[in-house]
C-alpha cells in the first residue's frame, strides 16, 4: 500500500525511467510522492502549494508538470513545472482565485498540455518545445536516490561483482 493523507488524484509513470512512478494527492495532503514501482519503495516526497489534479512527465527533459485544483489563495496556481530530481520550480502558471484545473493531459507530441477547468473551459498550454525525446538509456545516477535500486535498474556505472 502506498500511503497518502488524502485521496490520490494524480498518477504517472516516468517515460524515461519506467519504474519511476509519481503520485499526487488532494487538499489535505498536497504531496507528490516518487516511488520505485518494482519494489514499492518510497523514494522522495515533495510538498506543493495545492491539491494535485494531474502529473505529466516531459518526454524531452527531466521535468514534470503538476496541475492544481484548490491552491494557496494568496498566490493561486493552475500549474507548475518542476525539474527532477531536484524539484526546482521552473515555470508557474498563475490562476485567478476562483479558477482551478480539474484534469490535464499531454498532447501526442508531448510539447503541450490540454487542461479542463472548473469554469467549463478547455485550455491549451505549450510547455515543452524540444523535438527530441529522452530514451531509456538516458537514465543517470541519482534518479532513484539509491545505489541498490539504480544497480537493479541498470543505471550508472557497473562495478566488479561483490563476493
Amino acid at each position: 500500500m502506498l500511503p497518502h493523507f488524502a485521496a490520490v488524484k494524480a498518477i504517472a509513470y516516468c517515460p524515461w525511467a519506467p519504474s519511476l512512478l509519481a503520485t499526487g494527492a488532494g487538499s489535505k495532503d498536497r504531496m507528490i510522492r516518487f516511488w520505485h514501482s518494482n519494489s514499492g519503495t518510497l523514494l522522495d516526497a515533495y510538498n506543493t502549494k495545492g491539491q494535485i489534479t494531474s502529473i505529466i512527465w516531459s518526454v524531452s527533459s527531466k521535468q514534470l508538470l503538476v496541475s492544481f485544483g484548490f491552491t494557496d489563495f494568496s498566490s493561486p496556481l493552475l500549474m507548475s513545472v518542476y525539474s527532477y530530481p531536484k524539484m526546482d520550480i521552473l515555470i508557474n502558471v498563475p490562476a485567478t482565485c476562483d479558477l482551478r484545473v480539474l484534469s490535464a493531459v499531454p498532447s501526442p507530441d508531448g510539447k503541450s498540455v490540454c487542461v479542463v477547468a472548473n469554469d467549463e473551459t478547455v485550455r491549451f498550454y505549450h510547455i515543452w518545445g524540444s523535438k527530441y525525446s529522452l530514451t531509456l538509456s538516458s537514465q543517470t545516477e541519482g534518479v532513484f536516490g539509491s545505489t541498490l535500486l539504480e544497480l537493479a535498474e541498470g543505471v550508472g556505472t557497473r562495478t566488479d561483482n561483490l563476493r
